[in-house]
């Protein structure tokens, strides 16, 4: 039964973000994920007080994977817009530095997963993916900025 319901749910978050979704994660499953063969690398899917907390922690660069549009709906502050559609996506997230860490986000989550495998697999070390996207921010009372 339970597996029946992870299946419903995961299938349920799969439509309703029109993107692959990461599974969120319960308080007693590890949210790291180090990468196979890969000395150092981490991926994190954190819950937003979670992300919150990490960025307080750690110092690192915050991308806001959404369209232009979205973001012109609120940001979490301190974002740097980089728009996943955008043709040149690829090529702006190749130049970036790899041994900073990230903290990527995207509107429910789908997009900034995509963001963070593609990262790994470009030799990022720290990536750090808000569960929920900014959905989840929103939804857990944390605040956003509106752009000027």
């Amino acid at each position: 039964m339970k597996l029946f319901l992870v299946l419903i749910s995961g299938l349920f978050m799969v439509i309703a973000c029109g993107n692959k979704q990461a599974q969120p994660l319960s308080s007693e499953q590890a949210s790291v994920v180090e990468m196979p063969g890969d000395s150092g690398k981490v991926y994190r899917l954190l819950r937003a007080n979670e992300f919150k907390a990490q960025m307080q922690k750690e110092n690192g660069v915050l991308l806001d994977v959404r369209t232009p549009g979205e973001y012109k709906k609120g940001f979490i502050a301190g974002a740097t817009l980089m728009d996943i559609f955008s043709d040149d996506f690829d090529a702006k997230l190749a130049l970036l530095d790899k041994s900073k860490t990230y903290y990527v986000y995207c509107a429910k989550g789908g997009r900034s997963e995509e963001c963070s495998e593609k990262m790994m697999a470009l030799g990022f070390k720290r990536v750090f993916d808000l569960d929920g996207g900014i959905s989840g921010w929103k939804d857990s009372g944390l605040p956003i900025e509106m752009p000027k």
